[in-house]
């Protein structure tokens, strides 16, 4: 299976997903104006992959800023995933310390999921 790769920008997250090295992760600033534009390849390689995963997954996820559009897509991937039994499914959620909205953003998704979602408190930047 090819790699995923998105280098990201200003408004937009970096995207590494490598089955084989069995990493993946998204960061940065997620506030594109089309959100379903920048997460439809993202979630069709997740679609791909989950035909045929490890038997762990751990998703890193350490958002610098996300917009409520890229949320919903977020929220997307993370009930495809929740519908996996193939692999052991972890999301460790990153988020500055002082950034409450992003830590109650990781709470609300953690309750629509059977599988952890692992708060990270980073210190402040």
């Amino acid at each position: 299976m090819e790699n995923y790769i998105a280098n990201g920008n200003e408004l937009t997250p970096k995207a590494c997903f490598d089955k084989e090295q069995n990493t993946f992760s998204l960061s940065g600033r997620s506030i594109p104006e089309n959100a379903i534009d920048i997460y439809a390849p993202i979630i069709d390689w997740w679609q791909q992959y989950l035909q045929n995963p490890n038997p762990e997954t751990t998703i890193d996820m350490n958002f610098e800023y996300i917009n409520s559009s890229s949320m919903k897509q977020i929220a997307r991937l993370i009930a495809i995933l929740d519908k996996v039994e193939k692999s052991k499914i972890n999301i460790r959620w990153h988020y500055n310390s002082d950034d409450t909205d992003s830590k109650m953003q990781a709470e609300r998704l953690a309750k629509m999921v059977k599988f952890p979602i692992v708060l990270i408190a980073d210190a402040s930047k």
